[in-house]
This record gives structure tokens, sequence and C-alpha cells, in this order.
């Protein structure tokens, strides 16, 4: 049954294939884990692989978030889908089913996709839903509602569904054989049962509905189903003539709607998981001026070990590079990795953990982390790191996000702070924006970067923070400080030669 309407997608468009070593990189393959959870739909975790190319899509699908993190929206989005997926059930099972059985479930499938379509349509009418997405589907249901398919459909499902429960037999099993007969004497056995055991109740109880096990359908049910349409001839033609003159039942949109919107509902049920009055979840906003301002972002994967810090990033646009020194094991690649995957949440259109993110639309993520160990591979870590850095320079622009993990980390300090100079300066020409994580101090000094500093703990200054805070780089690493309080000094071992 289709409308002149055309559907429009609720995810505006499809993005592009994610890079492999970002998904590595920044454990998106991890977080995808935790916010699918059970869900095994290849579709739908597709479609968390596809940064997109556009802001004004990731602004579409921002909005139609908007909406459903209202209770009472994403609570109708989520029945209309469960409705939706129950008629598409006996659609399926139809397929499969004997040919008497096929009647029943064909006008069942109808009556769940009337249901849905009309509940639904109603509800969006008076939930004032605000996002383009969800307008759009609110006049594309009403195309359908008003169409002459839908309420000529409307009309003969009800007079199928009175014709099938005017069917009423009576089964009398004998041995092997199965007597079928009209139900039209005797005795109401059914209210003889309820009237036994009314003396059994307690106070008020809620009514028993029986529910049919359509799946545990046999030859024996279509052997009496075959029996009781004998009798009952007008009553078979008119669920037959039903089938027959309806045998597309859902609308191509609606399905594909329905398969589509799991995307926002999906990240909605993993958002209610997650939060707390520690642990929100923000729109992000979209800068034109290139600034950044990100307030109490944290790390969704350290949830699991609950050793979560938030930490803020702010610059005006100006300086787009970042270098982050600091005590070792302070968190610095962790704060990286977490505003990376902030960023590319982003990307996709999807509310970020943060109390407050105002961030440019990145068109391109791209990493340079160490290099995993491969005794296949014949070039030497340095030559690796060049490698991926000059990948880098060729591909980014003033809308590129990188994050850089320890390059140029292989070599000596001054070689690795020129190749590390001139690796920046580059991208800082092309006004794309950098993470640089280091222990090469003097790579904070360079004037067009912003150093952050990972702090160490105010109560023991031997134990990490895992505050990420603007500042100079220290005097100072741990490894020195360790070496110092266990006396292995270049001094303390001259002085032990002596």
């Amino acid at each position: 049954m289709g409308v002149g309407m055309e559907y429009k997608s609720i995810l505006g468009e499809r993005g592009r294939a994610v890079d492999e070593q970002v998904l590595y990189d920044l454990r998106i393959s991890e977080l995808l884990e935790d916010i699918l959870g059970r869900e095994r739909d290849e579709f739908l975790r597709s479609l968390y692989l596809e940064p997109l190319n556009n802001e004004e899509i990731a602004v579409f699908r921002l909005n139609v978030f908007r909406d459903l993190m209202r209770n009472e929206v994403y609570n109708a989005v989520e029945n209309f889908v469960e409705k939706i997926r129950e008629s598409i059930d006996y659609i399926e099972l139809e397929k499969e089913a004997y040919e008497q059985h096929k009647l029943g479930l064909h006008l069942d499938a109808a009556l769940s996709y009337i249901e849905a379509i009309e509940s639904f349509y109603n509800d969006l009418k008076v939930l004032g839903i605000r996002s383009q997405g969800l307008l759009n589907f609110l006049n594309y249901l009403q195309s359908i509602v008003e169409s002459r398919s839908f309420r000529l459909m409307k009309e003969r499902v009800y007079e199928a569904k009175k014709a099938r429960d005017g069917i009423k037999i009576r089964v009398k099993i004998i041995g092997n054989r199965i007597k079928v007969r009209r139900y039209d004497e005797g005795e109401d056995l059914s209210a003889i049962i309820k009237n036994l055991f009314s003396r059994f109740k307690e106070g008020e109880v809620e009514e028993v509905k029986h529910i049919s096990v359509t799946s545990e359908m046999s030859h024996i049910h279509a052997a009496i189903l075959e029996g009781a349409f004998k009798f009952y001839r007008k009553e078979y033609e008119i669920l037959k003539r039903f089938m027959e003159d309806f045998q597309k039942i859902v609308d191509d949109g609606v399905m594909r709607f329905a398969k589509e919107v799991k995307f926002y509902l999906t990240y909605v049920r993993y958002m209610k998981k997650v939060m707390q009055p520690e642990y929100l979840f923000t729109i992000p906003n979209f800068t034109c001026d290139g600034s950044i301002n990100v307030k109490n972002f944290y790390n969704l994967l350290l949830l699991r070990s609950g050793r979560v810090v938030h930490n803020d990033i702010s610059t005006d646009g100006v300086k787009r590079v970042f270098v982050i020194t600091g005590m070792n094991s302070g968190g610095k690649t962790t704060f990286a990795i977490s505003f990376g995957q902030l960023a590319y949440l982003s990307t996709l259109g999807l509310p970020v953990p943060a109390t407050e993110a105002s961030l440019p639309f990145f068109t391109s993520i791209m990493t340079a982390f160490p290099a995993r160990e491969d005794p296949r591979e014949s070039m030497s870590r340095l030559e690796q790191d060049i490698t991926k850095a000059l990948k880098i320079l060729k591909q980014a622009n003033s809308t590129t996000l990188v994050i850089a993990n320890e390059l140029f980390s292989t070599t000596t300090s001054e070689e690795g702070f020129q190749l590390a100079r001139l690796f920046l300066s580059e991208l800082n020409r092309k006004r794309a924006y950098c993470l640089f994580v280091t222990f090469i101090p003097g790579v904070a000094s360079i004037d067009f970067t912003i150093s952050l500093v990972a702090m160490p703990s105010p109560e023991d200054p031997m134990k990490p923070s895992y505050k990420i805070l603007p500042g100079s780089p220290p005097s100072e690493y741990m490894a020195v400080r360790i070496a110092a309080k266990h006396r292995l000094l270049y001094n303390h071992l001259r002085e032990m030669l002596r």
C-alpha cells in the first residue's frame, strides 16, 4: 500500500566509512559495543561507523534527539516501532504458515499496522515536536491516514475482524479423529469456569488474557480451521478477499522509518543508562569562528571502572594546536582520546558526554598513535611515524582534527623536537586542529601552540590527578621524581661509584 508523498529519511543522509586506524586508535569499536549492547543489527552498526560530510545533516539529527530526549516523545516512537515490528513478524510468519493460518495472520498484521499508524499520528500531533525529521514523518503519516487506500483497508480490516470473531466452533477429539461443529448450542463453558474460580479471588486481580502462540501452529490447528471454514463460508470469503485485495500491508516508507529510527532510540537508551547528575550529555553546538569550548567532558569507556575525571578544553580559534605534556600516567592520552571520541560522536549527529560543548564540525578526524609491533614490518617506528605524519599533512585542512600520541618519540629529544615543530607548523599553516601528546617539553613552547599539562594530585605530588589544565610544561617528570626518591639520579650514582 503506497501513498503519493515521498518518505524523507529520518537520518537525513548517510555518511562515509570511518578510517580503520581512527576506529582503533580512538577505541570507537569498544565504545560502539557499549552503545549497541546486545543489538546485532548490522545496518544499525554501520550507521555508527559513518561520520557525516555535512554539518546541516548533523544538526538535522541533533534536533531529532532534542525531541526524543523528552520521555513522552521517546515512548511514542518506541511503541510505534514495536507495533510495526509486530506487524512485520505476522507477515513473516504468514510466509511459512499453513494456508488456513495465512488468513488470520494477514488480518493480525493489518490490525497491528492500522493501530500503529493511527495512534502514532495522533500522538505526534499533540506532542509539540519541533525537529524537521519528525515533522516530515508526521506529514508523511497524514498523507497515509488521509489516503483512500488506507481508509479502504481500515474499513475492510474491521469487516474481516468481525467475520473472524463470528467464527465459533466446538471441537471433539475421538482417538485420532477430530470432529468440528458450529458453536451454536449448549452451555457456555467459559462462563462456568470463570464462575467456579471466582470464589478463590481475594481483592482485585488483573484479567489474564489468552495470547495465541502463532509460532506453534500445527497441521492439527489447520485441520480444525479447515473444518470451521466449511460451516462459515461467508466469513471465510470475507477473510480471503481481504487478503487477496490487500496483499501489501506495511508501507515502504513506514518500514524504512521503523528501521532507521532505531539509530536514535538505541543511543537514547544508552544515554539513559549512563546519565547521572555527574555524567551528563549535551547537544553540541557547531561554531563558525573556529572556537572550542567544551566543559566537563569525560571518557565513556572509563565508566566501566568508575575512575572518571571531567576535563575542559577551549580556544578562541586563533590557536588550534594543543600540546599536552606533564607527569607520566597522568591521563594525557586518555584526555586526547576522550576529546577525539566526543568530536567523532558529534560528526554522527549525536549528543556528547559533557555539560557544554561548542566546537567546529570536523569534516575529518585523523590519528597518529604508536604503531603496533609487527615483526613483518620492514620500517622502523620512526619511519612509520614520519609516514603517518606525511599522510596527515597531505590531507589535513581547516576542518580537520588530528590526535597525535607520542609521535617521533623513538628518536633523540632534539630530533623529536625538530620533527614535531615541522609537523605542527605545517598543520598550523593549514589551520587544522591538533591534540599533540608528547614528553618533549620544548614542543609546548612553540609560539602558536596552547600548552596543557597533566597535573599531579594536590594531596600527593607523586600521584596523578588526571586533570589536564593550561600551564607550562613541568620542570621534571614523574620518572625523575621516582629516581630521586630511590637515589638513582646521576649524582647519586656517581657518589655510589666513588
